[in-house]
């Protein structure tokens, strides 16, 4: 028995216009992951530019004032802590066959040799290789800042719709309210405001956090007498984005080095470090993040480790703000199944 099946010119004619849209897309995605970074941007911003409001301050000195204080702290920091960093980055490069004689005899001195891990013939090339990559982050370490938002070009672009879409309250959904048809319009700027509010939300949280933690552990590191104090706390405060496996992942260097100064100071350090994410998970994150995304720590994480697989660091930090919104828009689906 035959079964004809039979396609109709509309239906032909949609499906190409989906696969030209789907391609149309992939052809401006930078362009759609800097409005994205925009929107994110505006949602961390629109509280505070709103209370300004509501002091009697015009939106537009509000943003401009917001944007003076953003490049002040984060001009500031880049100028007083790249210049010790690139150092103490430099003299890790130059000092790291001493740390790792050290490491070994502490290891030996235990029964262990570190040599049963990794030959002397590879950590040598490996150290080469470190000592050139250094050189070469060190020299174009502003170059890499800038290309995070596709150059000067993109930073303006960010920077001005930023501007644009904080400087008009809910400019946002009054956008999709445009561009979406009657019967979806209220819905759908309904679901844009709890999705700028999450990410909003998430990023004030997490850059909150994250300087929590790159304080604690440069102070604990500093009273310690720990070396390259201030570049391990840098790790930390970054790798803070990464639930669990973060602080875990940025003890491991801090753990290393303080080896080298003993088998006890490594302990501390470790305790230490152990402390502070006990800290962190039962009183810092409850208190800075208890209204962020509300995601699931391994939806976090995978959704982190697939934006870096699909869009390098773009792509990551995008994840978590893209993650978001799909859990925001599939509850909406849920609830209204229910």
């Amino acid at each position: 028995m035959s079964t004809n099946i039979t396609i109709s010119t509309g239906t032909i004619f949609r499906i190409i216009l989906i696969l030209l849209l789907i391609g149309f897309v992939i052809l401006i995605r930078d362009v759609l992951a800097l409005f994205f970074i925009a929107i994110i941007l505006s949602s961390a911003f629109d509280p505070l530019v709103d209370w300004l409001q509501r002091k009697k301050i015009p939106r537009s000195l509000s943003i401009i004032g917001v944007y003076v204080i953003f490049f002040i702290v984060v001009g500031g920091s880049i100028y007083l802590l790249t210049g010790p960093i690139v150092k103490q980055i430099g003299d890790i490069a130059r000092a790291f066959p001493e740390f790792y004689t050290r490491v070994n005899y502490g290891i030996q001195a235990w029964g262990g040799n570190i040599n049963d891990i990794a030959s002397t013939q590879t950590i040598g090339s490996n150290l080469a290789s470190i000592t050139k990559g250094v050189t070469s982050a060190t020299s174009s370490i502003f170059s890499v800042l800038s290309s995070i938002f596709g150059g000067i070009i993109g930073l303006l672009g960010v920077l001005v719709v930023t501007f644009y879409l904080t400087v008009q309250e809910d400019a946002v959904r009054r956008f999709f309210n445009s561009i979406v048809p009657g019967k979806h319009r209220a819905h759908v700027v309904n679901l844009v405001g709890q999705i700028q509010k999450r990410m909003g939300y998430w990023l004030r949280g997490q850059l909150i956090l994250s300087f929590i933690i790159f304080c604690l552990v440069y102070a604990a590191l500093s009273i310690l007498g720990v070396k390259y104090a201030l570049l391990l706390a840098l790790i930390a405060g970054i790798f803070e984005i990464v639930p669990f496996i973060g602080p875990w992942i940025s003890a491991v260097p801090a753990i290393f080095f303080a080896s080298s100064q003993g088998l006890t100071m490594a302990i501390i350090v470790a305790a230490v470090y152990l402390v502070i994410q006990q800290l962190e998970n039962s009183l810092i994150v409850p208190k800075v993040m208890g209204k962020s995304t509300g995601l699931n720590p391994m939806i976090v994480i995978l959704s982190i480790f697939a934006g870096a697989r699909l869009g390098g660091v773009i792509g990551a930090l995008l994840a978590v703000p893209i993650a978001t919104a799909i859990s925001v828009y599939v509850q909406s689906v849920m609830n209204k199944s229910k």
